[in-house]
């Protein structure tokens, strides 16, 4: 750009022009980011590069009664000792879904935030039933004493049922727990803020990260497919994202009880939040932002303070969470000054 160039357009010095040139590149950085959020609320990348559903909901033809399939369900492997074994109540009690082939996730969850609290880890069996590899999975859990494994065909349009049956394990070993949050092992939690988002909802019924007039997805590529004949009506006012939410511990029961009135469907978020405790109870879901289906688009230490969960992350990508919120903790760290990195704009 000439000298008059500049002063033509009112540009009078080389570092008002680099002002502008780092203003240009603000807001490319910002429109990125904007893209990338669109991206993931829509859902395109996982619609685009996942296959079609096999046959995994034609079970759901035979029947949709709930107790159907609870009592038909066995247990095959579960802790001998919990902390539920005695009276005293149990403030949090997380249980979180895997499968059989992720271990590396429940390693680096057991050597990371779950050892803040009490967790569980609920898996099913491989598609061919138990077999050679299940040896692995009794050593782990005998090794470990964190598993709870039932003989359920472990896939993704089961996990209404693998949902289920965690609320009727907790009731029947835990059912002093003050609240349940069920989550994923693809899943970072802070447990410092864990337990302030319980301080701040301890008289609620169920917590989450509220999801507001979505709609079902019918594209048969889409990793979230339910299919019409499951449930006809396309709109859903709201659910929790079942990428970690609480339920208070005394209404576990009653959510439970519903649920064997009300058909099954294979979200297991908007089953369980909407369909069961909105719908049939009328009970109110509670937004918590803090309980995030997101993750923050830059990696610092501040950048985890105030979230209490994180979504869609790798085994490395918690460890070095982990990693860098000890510092904060540790260092007795304010992150007052850094609150942006965790805000909607810098989610994706």
């Amino acid at each position: 750009m000439t000298k008059n160039t500049q002063e033509m357009i009112g540009i009078s010095s080389p570092r008002i022009y680099g002002r502008y040139k780092i203003l240009l590149l603000c807001l490319a950085v910002y429109a990125l980011v904007v893209l990338t959020k669109l991206w993931h609320s829509a859902e395109i990348g996982q619609a685009l590069l996942l296959p079609a559903p096999a046959d995994h909901l034609e079970h759901y033809r035979r029947t949709r009664r709930l107790e159907d399939y609870l009592d038909n369900i066995q247990i095959l492997i579960e802790p001998s000792h919990t902390p539920c074994d005695g009276p005293e109540r149990v403030p949090l009690l997380v249980l979180v879904a895997s499968a059989p082939g992720r271990l590396d996730r429940r390693d680096v969850i057991r050597g990371t935030w779950a050892k803040r609290q009490p967790t569980y880890f609920v898996l099913g069996t491989e598609p061919q039933g138990i077999d050679g590899s299940f040896a692995d999975i009794y050593l782990e859990a005998k090794e470990h004493g964190d598993m709870i494994v039932f003989d359920l065909v472990d896939h993704y349009q089961n996990l209404t049922l693998k949902t289920a049956l965690m609320l009727q394990w907790t009731l029947r070993r835990c059912p002093q727990t003050e609240f349940l949050f069920k989550t994923d092992d693809d899943v970072f939690v802070n447990p410092w803020m864990l337990e302030e988002v319980l301080q701040d909802n301890e008289d609620y019924k169920l917590v989450g990260y509220m999801k507001n007039n979505s709609r079902l997805h019918r594209d048969a590529y889409n990793k979230w497919f339910s299919p019409r004949w499951l449930r006809f009506e396309d709109h859903l006012p709201e659910y929790l994202s079942g990428t970690g939410y609480l339920i208070n511990g005394e209404y576990i029961e009653k959510i439970l009880k519903a649920a064997k009135k009300v058909p099954l469907l294979n979200l297991e978020d908007v089953y369980f939040t909407y369909l069961v405790a909105k719908e049939n109870l009328g009970f109110n879901l509670k937004h918590d932002r803090r309980l995030s289906p997101y993750k923050p688009l830059i990696s610092t230490p501040c950048s985890y303070v105030g979230l209490a969960s994180i979504h869609s992350l790798s085994p490395d990508e918690i460890y070095a969470a982990w990693t860098k919120l000890l510092k904060v903790v540790n260092n007795n760290q304010t992150c007052d000054n850094y609150k942006f990195l965790y805000s909607d704009w810098l989610l994706y």
